[in-house]
């Protein structure tokens, strides 16, 4: 996989991969999300993006617990500029479950899905790139 505009952070890994998808790889050691974290990791992945609408592909790896607040920052506002829509890989069928929760509760304004597996989150993902929107 081309890995294009490379970024990295304490947090995250980023890139933008051959098909205009925004990667953002959360590193093994990160495990709680909090508001002043989204804060960072929006305005990172908008350098990334530089200003280009695009779709965003996620891996929480090992970051179980997100606070409220970062739940809502993450789902209105400056986290939702330059999205299309957000593919977010979780490890199984249950912690989905509680992800589909986060979206009815806090209706992100891009589309978002939660998947178990990367290759169906990428092919769904690839319905919201640049390419296919114009």
């Amino acid at each position: 996989m081309q890995k294009n505009y490379y970024y990295e952070n304490e947090f995250c890994e980023y890139w933008i991969d051959e098909f205009g998808i925004v990667h953002e790889i959360f590193k093994p050691t990160f495990k709680r999300l909090d508001v002043e974290v989204a804060k960072i990791i929006t305005a990172d992945r908008l350098k990334v993006s530089a200003g280009v609408a695009r779709p965003l592909y996620v891996e929480l790896g090992k970051a179980t617990k997100m606070d409220r607040a970062a739940n809502r920052y993450l789902s209105t506002g400056p986290a939702m500029e330059c999205l299309t829509g957000t593919g977010i890989l979780v490890r199984d069928q249950i912690e989905k479950l509680g992800a589909n929760l986060y979206t009815g509760f806090f209706k992100p304004s891009v589309p978002t899905k939660f998947f178990t597996d990367k290759e169906k989150a990428i092919h769904w993902l690839r319905n919201y790139t640049q390419d296919v929107l114009n």
